[in-house]
């Protein structure tokens, strides 16, 4: 939801500055309106956003809204309205408009201007994975985030770090004129020298913001654990929905449970929305209690594995792990035991696994870096130099496509057991083969998502679906991915690991549907022309 916001109004913002470096061009503004528009603009855009982000909200998620005045549709509705209700009331905020996604992926997310104009919606999927308690206290963290006023308070800190960013632009701009000018190459640098340190100011104030939104997380958790008394529901909550630990029909007694069990033998979201599109795992006992060990399993990749650490720096949201550590501090505080206790010893270092992943990546530009050391000392034939660069970046890129990021041999898996892996990357793809039914889109509720999130029995996972281009992402989620919904597959594709668990499409079939992606041969087959038109340009500098 954040990232589709943010890219809308990016490209109204970028549109803007245009215009104003036009205006700058032709003559018509000039001197400190220079600065003075783009900060305007920026200012009327952050506005615009905060003021029309709800329309667009709506707009884009299939919301059905429940209340005294639209009717609850089911008793467990109606509960968690009442509880919202009296939160409100508790904390001393306006009810915000409920509602509820008919989609089967479990998530929550907030919305609105001001925390007495505010909405709060949970998918259909959190009253079907999660217990009474557990949706609780999922609906109090995003009561949290609505009485902190958390629209207001990264509405601001967006603005202050678009702000940086034209400062900076405004004073390389200036400073270049300036230089250019007979007397004024003291004043260009001067002037420049702003823009370097408004720039790093700029860079800066991003984390910091990241970092702010990480901690109003954490302010969120703690609202819901204060208020509901039930900090370790919230981490069993977030162990379903950020991680997938779950079964169906937690709301049951323990024989209807068995039942069930058996039956299926055969942001400010409460995840954020670019991680909570990830996996689901059964890890629960014939009663339906949660196998702590299996959780423990999935919080290690969060705290041992590299990847971890620097995928959290450009999150929204902590690490699902970190929350569950911290809750569990909250649940100590109120004199209960910890949900669980992650007392596993990391058996080795993960960095030899990350650096070879790194390695693996960029392999493609090392000819690049040699024919730049040739240039540098004294090696001046360029067409070699560039038959060099090229060949090897074809030779490695296909290498590093078919036998590291997509290797062709798949073989049968389940979702549990590639959980289980803290060596799981997100640049090395594993081919799996999983069989299970479609529950919901990747983003439930968002009716271009073309993504899928799939229940392989022994739980659930997203299935990232890229094709070629963006455009034939989105009319495939808008005009074709709910066929899928409620359909029995077979998925193959790769399994990776960016913060959360995915499977990167190849095919998909079921329902009498086929679904294949042809992207993985694409990047293949244009390294292999890049390989030979290197060698051919070698050839010519032999010749």
């Amino acid at each position: 939801m954040s990232i589709a916001i943010a890219l809308i109004f990016g490209l109204l913002f970028a549109f803007a500055m245009m215009i104003a470096f036009y205006l700058e061009y032709i003559g018509m503004v000039e001197g400190i309106w220079v600065l003075i528009i783009p900060l305007a603009l920026a200012g009327i855009v952050v506005t615009l956003q905060w003021g029309i982000s709800p329309y667009i909200v709506k707009w884009i998620y299939k919301i059905v809204w429940i209340g005294p005045e639209h009717g609850f549709l089911d008793p467990r509705y109606e509960k968690m309205y009442r509880s919202v209700a009296k939160m409100a009331q508790d904390s001393n905020v306006k009810v915000p408009m409920v509602g509820v996604v008919p989609d089967d992926n479990p998530n929550a997310f907030a919305f609105g201007w001001t925390r007495n104009k505010a909405h709060l919606v949970l998918t259909n999927g959190v009253f079907k994975y999660c217990d009474d308690d557990e949706a609780e206290t999922v609906a109090a963290h995003e009561m949290g985030h609505i009485v902190h006023n958390d629209f207001v308070v990264m509405t601001v800190i967006t603005a202050i770090v678009l702000t940086f960013f034209i400062i900076a632009r405004w004073a390389f701009r200036i400073g270049r004129l300036a230089g250019r000018s007979r007397n004024g190459g003291a004043l260009g640098v001067a002037v420049a020298g702003i823009g370097a340190i408004a720039f790093l100011m700029y860079l800066i104030a991003n984390f910091i913001s990241l970092l702010v939104s990480r901690y109003r997380e954490y302010w969120a958790d703690r609202y819901s654990a204060e208020t509901t008394k039930k900090p370790n529901k919230l981490s069993s909550a977030l162990v379903k929905i950020a991680y997938g630990l779950a079964t169906e029909g937690r709301g049951l007694d323990v024989d209807d449970r068995r039942k069930q069990d058996a039956h299926h033998s055969n942001a400010l979201m409460f995840f954020s929305a670019h991680s909570a599109r990830g996996l689901a795992v059964q890890s629960t006992t014939a009663t339906g209690s949660l196998e702590k060990e299996a959780i423990k399993d999935t919080m290690s990749w969060d705290l041992w594995n590299p990847w971890g650490f620097f995928y959290e720096l450009n999150m929204t949201h902590p690490l699902p792990a970190k929350r569950i550590l911290a809750l569990n501090k909250l649940a100590e505080e109120q004199g209960q035991m910890p949900f669980i206790v992650f007392d596993k010893e990391q058996p080795e270092s993960y960095w030899d696994d990350f650096l070879g992943d790194i390695m693996a990546k960029w392999s493609f530009i090392w000819g690049f870096v040699i024919a730049v050391f040739m240039f540098l000392f004294g090696y001046d034939d360029i067409i070699l130099m560039g038959g060099l660069t090229l060949a090897w970046a074809g030779l490695f890129g296909f290498l590093y496509f078919r036998f590291y990021r997509h290797p062709l041999v798949f073989k049968e898996a389940r979702v549990r057991d590639l959980l289980a892996d803290p060596k799981a990357s997100p640049v090395r793809g594993t081919p799996v083969r999983l069989r299970g039914v479609v529950i919901g889109r990747g983003i439930p509720g968002m009716f271009f998502s073309e993504d899928l999130k799939i229940d392989d029995g022994t739980g659930l996972m997203l299935i990232d679906y890229k094709s070629i281009a963006r455009l034939i992402d989105f009319f495939q989620g808008a005009f074709r991915t709910h066929r899928w919904v409620g359909t029995e597959v077979v998925v193959e594709g790769w399994y990776r690991r960016p913060v959360v668990p995915m499977l990167e499409l190849l095919r998909m079939e079921g329902g009498g549907m086929r679904r294949k992606v042809w992207r993985p041969y694409i990047k293949m087959g244009f390294a292999l022309v890049l390989l030979f038109i290197g060698l051919m340009v070698l050839a010519v500098s032999f010749v």
